[in-house]
């Protein structure tokens, strides 16, 4: 059964996330075709490219902003209701190789 992902939540949240440290980070600019073949790879659905795009940079901000990364799991479930915990880590975690990798070994 494919998981349903519902992105807007995810995007939304960066929206309202403030800095937690004043470091400079890099800018997610990652392989946008090569994070959405991955998510198909894993078994995600999603209405469209743009937002889960959208989605997994916004999980990196989240990182980058100083959020933890169980804080970070459960924002993403919250805004999923389809997603388990084991999902919402696995988003994050395609999300982290190919946005922000320099937070992958943060965990």
């Amino acid at each position: 059964m494919k998981r349903l992902l519902t992105v807007v939540g995810v995007a939304a949240a960066i929206a309202f996330a403030a800095p937690a440290h004043a470091d400079p980070v890099p800018e997610p600019n990652g392989d946008d075709a090569g994070f959405i073949a991955a998510l198909r790879q894993a078994g995600f659905s999603f209405s469209s490219e743009s937002a889960a795009v959208a989605a997994g940079r916004a999980v990196c901000s989240c990182l980058n902003n100083g959020e933890d990364n169980l804080e970070l799991l459960h924002d993403v479930k919250s805004r999923n209701p389809g997603m388990d915990m084991e999902q919402a880590s696995n988003f994050a975690m395609i999300s982290a190789k190919f946005y922000c990798p320099h937070q992958l070994s943060k965990a």
